[in-house]
């Protein structure tokens, strides 16, 4: 599978997830999304990412966002 399509496959299950993670995790927790589904967690990213080696997942092929975040993800500047 390419980069391209792990990304749009945790991109659309992402807006599903959201509440879950903001209920379950503690604000500003890194939250790893691969394969469409919550794979790990960590408050420190270069955790988060060595969890992600582990279970074999490249960072590239996962989302990772923070609960709590209500950041959009672009901005439209004028």
């Amino acid at each position: 599978m390419t980069r391209e399509e792990h990304r749009t496959i945790n991109e659309a299950a992402f807006p599903q997830l959201k509440s879950t993670i903001d209920a379950t995790y503690p604000p500003r927790q890194f939250v790893a999304i691969a394969g469409g589904r919550i794979v790990a967690d960590d408050a420190d990213f270069e955790k988060l990412r060595e969890k992600l080696r582990s279970l074999g997942i490249d960072i590239w092929n996962a989302l990772v966002e923070r609960a709590g975040d209500d950041t959009p993800d672009y901005l439209e500047i004028l």
